[in-house]
């Protein structure tokens, strides 16, 4: 065990629930609260130290006490011990001054036994009067309201219970009068309690905690102690005439090591005045001026030692309020370090987001001017950000469109809205509308005024583009719709005129060759269809081309209405020329060509090695595709000559009905 588990408090380690748990339910043992043997024996030897100091300061004839220590010695384990323990060491003391009085004072046992009683009296009232304000067991005096009770109830008033009890005793057997010892009495124990109880508890933490003064501390100790012992000797030999010089040094070692400093400067000064009373020649100086010097040297001790201590509880808060305040500071500052740190990071991601973002961003101040305004915004308007920034945002929006906005902002200023979402046209740098969605969030200042907006600005141009061609493109179907069920209506109406089975195959036939036209439309999404590969939609039912069918011409494409008409005609073409033509031999041959000549486009069909050609008595629907309807399609001439070695059929049209809606050429 070592020395600090020695002199604490028995139960510091252990938990409240725990101590509960442990403590006896009505009663306690003395022997469990007994405190280890060397910290008693310590104590007496403390205690034996005081008698001897108070022995030794006496210079008052006839008054064998003028300053007692060991109630201080005393008081001081009682407050820094457990309630339970106090018997011990009241015991302990009782032993030690019974002991004191055998060596030195030699007074009968019974009034040896009355001053015990008296001085035990006082020690353990002022302890139980301390309790409350100290909250004992207490580790220091380390408050100026703790020192100003231990003042007032540990100096001032304990020892008027001591000296009330032992001049009573002296004047009940025959000693001194009662008025003659309480004053003498009542200061010594005083002066004896401020010496020793400082001095004792500030010994006891340097042996708790092993705080152990610096080599600077002891210099400047050691230095306090020659200005006191310099003070001391000037005051011999000038008979004491500025003995309030004394306790300068005092207040010294207050400032500079509170308690502790205090403890031993008021120690060294008890010894500078005991030093002094015993220069006193009592033959030659009337015992009433040595008792009123004596009594002048232990007040100026009493108001140093109590200034002292005030000193050092005052230096104590403020140097424990410099160093919380310190602390503070520092807890402060990390607090606001740290929310800076994070500011910063925040500052970071936000600005990584504004201008890293793939939509436009802006924050638009309460009177509408652009604040800030990030790349993608600026790249989407053809501006440079600083271009931009300043200016208001109906600058930047289409003039068409500003009755939106307008109307928007009027509700986040009356507060019916925090928000709002709308698509609106903006113009950019050259001119050119651009479409976006635009998403406000509006935040305010504490009256509910604007403060700024952030609003999300996502092109939308495209978009609008695709809209807008879908929205054409459905009304090009149904165009295109109405249009093929005139087609079949047509082809139905000039087909019915055959028997029911040849109405049915003939009609079969030539939706499959409006289907196949239908494909390839499908196929060049309703754009321009090449020419040969319409041609060979057409004729892959009645054989390979490049065997039965030669195919030439340069490169041409048709647009969705020519290609419907050119269509049905090469499947009525092939169909004749399967029926009656070369088709229907084994050697006929069809050549088809095409040609661009200037602005004229022509094509031709021309058939060979087939039986001999004859112009019919009647025309019908297939004449009419070969010839009117194809016509009409391209805005062109179709001939058609029954030469009796086969048949040609030749078309002739502008090249600019070839073209498409966008102004391409059919040439490809």
């Amino acid at each position: 065990m070592n020395r600090s588990q020695r002199l604490a408090p028995a139960s510091a380690s252990v938990s409240p629930e725990a101590q509960a748990r442990r403590r006896p339910p009505q009663t306690w043992r003395l022997a469990s609260s007994r405190p280890d043997g060397a910290a008693l024996a310590a104590f007496l030897v403390a205690y034996m130290l005081g008698a001897a100091f108070g022995r030794w300061l006496m210079v008052i004839p006839g008054i064998p006490i003028t300053v007692w220590p060991p109630n201080g010695v005393i008081l001081a384990m009682l407050l820094t011990q457990p309630r339970q323990s106090w018997p011990w060491w009241l015991a302990v003391g009782a032993a030690g001054e019974l002991t004191g009085n055998l060596l030195w004072f030699h007074n009968p046992l019974g009034w040896a036994l009355g001053y015990v009683a008296a001085n035990a009296a006082a020690v353990t009232a002022a302890a139980f009067c301390l309790a409350p304000y100290l909250r004992t067991p207490v580790r220091r005096l380390a408050t100026l309201p703790m020192v100003l009770a231990f003042l007032g109830i540990g100096v001032l008033a304990a020892p008027v219970v001591s000296a009330t009890l032992g001049s009573a005793i002296d004047a009940i057997v025959g000693k001194n009068p009662f008025a003659t010892t309480w004053p003498i009495w009542w200061l010594g124990d005083a002066t004896g309690i401020l010496i020793a109880t400082p001095l004792v508890i500030s010994a006891i933490n340097v042996w708790r905690d092993g705080a152990w003064p610096t080599s600077a501390q002891l210099l400047e100790g050691a230095a306090i102690g020659l200005v006191l012992a310099g003070l001391s000797a000037w005051e011999m030999i000038t008979g004491a005439a500025h003995a309030f010089l004394l306790p300068l040094p005092v207040l010294w070692a207050a400032l500079r090591f509170e308690f502790r400093g205090t403890a031993l400067a008021v120690l060294g000064l008890a010894l500078a005045i005991g030093v002094h009373a015993q220069t006193i020649d009592t033959a030659q100086v009337p015992a009433a001026d040595v008792a009123l010097l004596h009594a002048r040297l232990q007040a100026q001790l009493l108001v140093a030692a109590a200034t002292g201590l005030i000193v050092a509880a005052i230096m104590r808060q403020q140097r424990q309020a410099v160093s919380g305040l310190a602390r503070a500071n520092a807890e402060l500052e990390a607090r606001v370090a740290e929310r800076t740190r994070a500011i910063e990071a925040a500052e970071r991601r936000f600005k990584a987001t504004f201008e890293n973002a793939g939509v436009g961003i802006s924050i638009v101040d309460g009177d509408g001017n652009l604040m800030r305004v990030n790349d993608s915004l600026a790249k989407m308007l053809g501006y440079d950000p600083d271009e931009m920034e300043g200016h208001s945002i109906d600058r930047f929006t289409h003039p068409d469109d500003r009755a939106l906005g307008d109307a928007a902002w009027d509700r986040l200023e009356s507060g019916a809205a925090d928000d709002y979402e709308l698509e609106k046209r903006y113009i950019r740098k050259d001119g050119v509308p651009v479409w976006a969605h635009t998403t406000v969030s509006c935040v305010r200042h504490p009256d509910g005024q604007i403060a700024y907006l952030i609003k999300i600005i996502q092109d939308i141009t495209a978009r609008r583009r695709s809209d807008e061609v879908r929205q054409m493109l459905t009304r090009e179907v149904h165009h295109r719709s109405k249009n093929l069920m005139t087609i079949v209506q047509v082809i139905a109406r000039q087909t019915a005129a055959r028997s029911p089975n040849e109405f049915v195959r003939t009609f079969r036939e030539r939706l499959q060759a409006l289907a196949a036209n239908q494909d390839l439309l499908v196929k060049s999404e309703w754009q321009h269809v090449a020419l040969p590969d319409l041609v060979r939609g057409q004729l892959q039912h009645f054989g390979a081309t490049g065997g039965r069918f030669v195919l030439s011409g340069p490169p041409v494409t048709v647009p969705p209405a020519a290609a419907q008409a050119l269509g049905m005609a090469l499947h009525e073409l092939a169909t004749n020329a399967a029926k009656y033509g070369s088709l229907s031999t084994e050697t006929g041959r069809v050549e088809i060509s095409w040609a661009v000549d200037a602005d004229t486009f022509c094509m031709s069909w021309r058939e060979t090695g087939g039986p001999e050609v004859a112009e019919p008595e009647t025309c019908g629907f297939g004449t009419t595709v070969l010839d009117a309807m194809t016509a009409t399609a391209v805005s062109g001439e179709v001939s058609i000559d029954y030469a009796p070695a086969g048949l040609v059929w030749q078309l002739r049209c502008p090249l600019s009905a070839l073209r498409s809606p966008a102004g391409r050429e059919g040439p490809a």
